[in-house]
């Protein structure tokens, strides 16, 4: 309860101390990034946000502070983006696309520095997404990993070769610590290339593909993990199927 009312009083502090200006957030409206051509925006609070879509982008202007959902639609499927206005105006989106039959990459977590924390293993979920394709072997390992991320909220592009951590859903950044906030949260990556050492040799598989990983909060055990859960696939993509309006 003190924590609650800690919190809320540095919101209004900030609130106070920042004024209100409103702000115009411009995003891409394509399969890429949403999953869909959206047609139509569908807004829970218009008193938060408005939104109009021209051409291949949408475009959100911010009216007040607070959150609230926005479905973005072809007439037949649905992205929902989540918004988030700051104190100050800012926009933050976050976009749970349509996945529809999108090859999706679990994520799990797996246990470090001898059980004591916890990290996601977005590497062993590339590694074993690879060797199923049979573009890598079990033995080989991934040196390096080049992409564009289509949802930089939850994944960052790529720096020097690594995976990035994105953001909370207010746009605060996320630290090592705080991995879990990316639990069951969606992302789709665009790989240029991948580096594996493959028997003490560094190899690139050129690739040019989208990937959608999500974030699951099983901590990772073994690879027959992996296989027991496959299920969580098919409830995530019955999530986002919407009969026709």
């Amino acid at each position: 309860m003190l924590k609650q009312l800690i919190e809320d009083r540095i919101v209004t502090l900030h609130c106070i101390e920042t004024p209100f200006q409103q702000h115009v957030y411009k995003m891409q409206n394509c399969v890429e990034v949403l999953g869909v051509d959206a047609k139509s925006l569908i807004i829970e609070n218009g008193e938060i946000v408005t939104g109009y879509i021209v051409d291949k982008s949408i475009f959100f202007k911010s009216l007040q502070y607070g959150q609230t959902n926005i479905i973005c639609t072809d007439g037949v499927n649905k992205a929902i983006v989540q918004l988030f206005v700051r104190p100050s105006g800012e926009i933050v989106v976050e976009v749970e696309p349509y996945i529809g039959n999108a090859e999706i990459v679990l994520v799990y977590y797996r246990t470090i520095l001898a059980d004591t924390a916890i990290a996601i293993d977005l590497k062993g979920a590339l590694k074993h997404y690879l060797v199923a394709h049979q573009m890598m072997n079990d033995e080989d390992s991934i040196a390096e990993v080049h992409y564009q991320s289509m949802h930089p909220n939850v994944l960052k592009d790529s720096r020097a070769g690594n995976f990035i951590l994105g953001c909370h859903v207010d746009g605060s950044e996320i630290s090592k610590a705080e991995e879990y906030a990316l639990a069951n949260r969606l992302a789709t990556l665009k790989f240029s290339n991948i580096v594996i050492q493959q028997q003490g040799v560094k190899k690139i598989i050129a690739l040019k593909m989208l990937l959608t990983f999500m974030v699951t909060n099983h901590v990772f055990v073994s690879s027959e993990e992996i296989s027991d859960c496959l299920s969580e696939i098919k409830i995530k993509r019955e999530r986002y199927h919407l009969v026709p309006v």
